[in-house]
């Protein structure tokens, strides 16, 4: 990484890390019935992730639109909403979908000066990808202790200065960085629709294994933590891989090698962490696809991939299963799924490398 691609990518490792303590502290602090929680959980899901890709297009379009600066008071002004006036009623959801649409607006901020300024590297994305795990499960442990709320208001106002000064690095960026010329992932005979529709559907399968594979052994909080370390650890381990071997390789090595931790990790915690880490990976590599075909439009590009995000989200919620051989068979054919998909869509990495 180059010293503004890591940076960029070191910066916004901690604000997506703040951004995720500040919602998941509200989040673990709603009270409610079950069916209730399952709601709040699914409008959030679906008012956080979908939006990207509109914040996405628009950043796309407008360079003079900020949307980590707006996005900061969005989610400031929610989440005070909800904390001093113990919002319920209409004034929650209000809360809620102002928490919301905060979130995304800093999600899409990072994406795109991440990959702005990568140079057609992924590790600076995957990198700022990676702090929502370690922020997610922050915020959970905090919200179950005796904290009080304005220290997490607190750390969403310091947001404020970190995003300007993540613009800032804008400045003085290579026109190259800027119009994403160097993605360059995919066979160029493929057609972008197709490349789009492949990489969406990875990460929605990406997506459902995180939310919906069986993981019977976490029954404590250390394991809890544990299980969200894996993932943010494989997220970022996904695009350095992807920029030291090759994007090929590890999408290859991602994705045949969850598979047998998967299938076999259910009670057993270390072989699914690795399993789970594994599968992380292919993270970088969705996105990488999509930018090789939208380069002019990076923040849409990751708007895709949050959208795959939420559909994942929504299967999960329907196709559950306590069937170990049901689960076997669903880790199996998403994982060949996947892994066909790769190898029609990717270059293969020396040619990667010809084309460079």
């Amino acid at each position: 990484m180059t010293g503004r691609a890591g940076k960029a990518a070191l910066l916004y490792f901690f604000i997506h890390f703040m951004l995720e303590v500040v919602c998941f502290f509200m989040l673990y602090r709603i009270i409610g019935d079950p069916v209730f929680i399952s709601v709040v959980a699914t409008i959030y899901n679906a008012v956080a992730f979908v939006p990207q890709l509109l914040f996405g297009s628009l950043r796309d379009l407008l360079q003079k639109f900020h949307p980590g600066i707006v996005g900061v008071p969005f989610l400031l002004s929610g989440f005070l909403l909800y904390f001093i006036l113990d919002a319920t009623g209409i004034l929650f959801w209000v809360s809620l979908v102002l928490l919301c649409i905060g979130n995304a607006l800093v999600h899409i901020s990072g994406a795109e000066l991440t990959i702005r300024t990568s140079g057609g590297k992924l590790s600076p994305v995957a990198i700022f990808v990676s702090g929502g795990s370690f922020g997610l499960i922050t915020g959970q442990v905090l919200a179950g202790t005796g904290l009080s709320f304005w220290w997490i208001a607190l750390t969403a106002a310091i947001m404020m200065p970190l995003v300007i000064i993540g613009e800032t690095l804008y400045k003085g960026n290579p026109e190259e960085n800027e119009e994403c010329s160097g993605f360059n992932y995919t066979v160029p005979k493929r057609v972008a629709i197709v490349v789009i529709a492949a990489a969406f559907v990875i990460v929605t399968i990406r997506s459902y294994v995180g939310y919906g594979i069986p993981v019977s052994w976490k029954t404590t909080l250390v394991e809890a933590v544990l299980l969200y370390v894996f993932m943010g650890i494989g997220k970022a381990l996904g695009g350095i891989l992807s920029d030291t071997i090759g994007i090929r390789k590890t999408a290859f090595i991602s994705i045949i090698g969850a598979m047998p931790f998967l299938v076999f990790g259910d009670r057993i915690m270390i072989i699914s962490l690795i399993g789970i880490m594994f599968f992380s990976m292919t993270m970088p590599v969705a996105l990488g696809m999509i930018l090789s075909v939208l380069k002019i439009s990076p923040g849409a590009a990751f708007g895709v991939t949050t959208v795959g995000l939420f559909m994942g989200t929504v299967i999960a919620a329907y196709l559950k299963t306590d069937s170990l051989l049901m689960n076997c068979m669903i880790i199996v054919l998403a994982s060949a799924v996947c892994f066909l998909l790769a190898h029609y869509i990717l270059r293969p990495d020396k040619e990667e490398e010809d084309y460079v």
